[in-house]
């Protein structure tokens, strides 16, 4: 492996342990047996990752454990708002699948539309950056509400609830059900909802750090109701909401691994 593959194999290895920073560290011995490099590789590694503040060694210890200058980037980009970190991300998968992808945030019991990236499908109407739609009448307000408890949910429909769009949940218990299967399978898909003709799936990925949540969404022309969507689309879509979630450690996805099924 070159020097680079080699750093960040140690890298790993504080993922690995679940090493988190204050702990003591990993030790010479460690990376030498987990890596299975020479001792002088090792060595001269481990100086040369310290030497460039990657890594930082306890004197009394000699334990080495992550270095400020990587603290430093991860503080950075873990600051930075979601929908900001989410946005190069769903520009690539906007160009892949040729879908109208949005970013959205919970707005009380509202998806509202942070972001738009216009596809290649010819859409007559593109729901423009501001615009709040009903959370529980979309996929991606589902995706986020799923997110939520059912009691975190009961509590903002404690005013009432009520469904405009005739093919999205009726009632609550309904709306908790539709709940239950995106919590089950990582995804949700509204077909023909707020809009004939279209439809749609998406995620939801957070970000611990700011306390923020975002939805990821692909709409695109609805397809036949046995086949109502591209495995391909969603495939693409569940690897960038899993880079994501990955990046911000969103234990959420760390813990889950979902079959991309209807």
């Amino acid at each position: 492996m070159t020097t680079l593959e080699n750093a960040a194999a140690v890298l790993k290895l504080f993922s690995q342990q679940g090493m988190t920073y204050g702990q003591p560290g990993i030790s010479f011995s460690d990376v030498v047996e987990q890596l299975g490099l020479p001792k002088s590789t090792v060595s001269r590694l481990l100086q040369t990752m310290e030497n460039q503040g990657m890594l930082e060694r306890d004197p009394t210890s000699r334990l080495y454990r992550i270095g400020q200058v990587l603290l430093s980037v991860a503080s950075h980009y873990l600051s930075t708002p979601l929908v900001e970190n989410a946005a190069a991300l769903m520009t690539q998968l906007d160009q892949l699948t040729f879908c109208t992808g949005y970013i959205a945030m919970l707005d009380g019991r509202d998806g509202r539309v942070m972001r738009t990236f216009p596809g290649r499908h010819f859409f007559q109407v593109i729901t423009p950056v501001g615009v709040c739609s009903p959370a529980a009448e979309t996929s991606v307000g589902r995706a986020l509400l799923a997110r939520d408890s059912d009691e975190q949910v009961c509590e903002r429909f404690a005013a009432g609830y009520r469904a405009v769009a005739a093919n999205s949940p009726q009632t609550l218990e309904e709306l908790l059900q539709k709940l239950a299967l995106v919590r089950q399978r990582g995804w949700s898909l509204a077909r023909n909802e707020t809009l004939p003709g279209i439809s749609s799936l998406a995620t939801a990925v957070t970000n611990k750090h700011r306390n923020e949540t975002v939805g990821l969404c692909l709409s695109f022309p609805s397809q036949r109701e046995e086949q109502p969507y591209s495995p391909q689309v969603l495939e693409a879509l569940m690897t960038v909401s899993r880079q994501l979630a990955e990046r911000l450690g969103d234990e959420y996805w760390q813990q889950r691994v979902w079959e991309y099924s209807r």
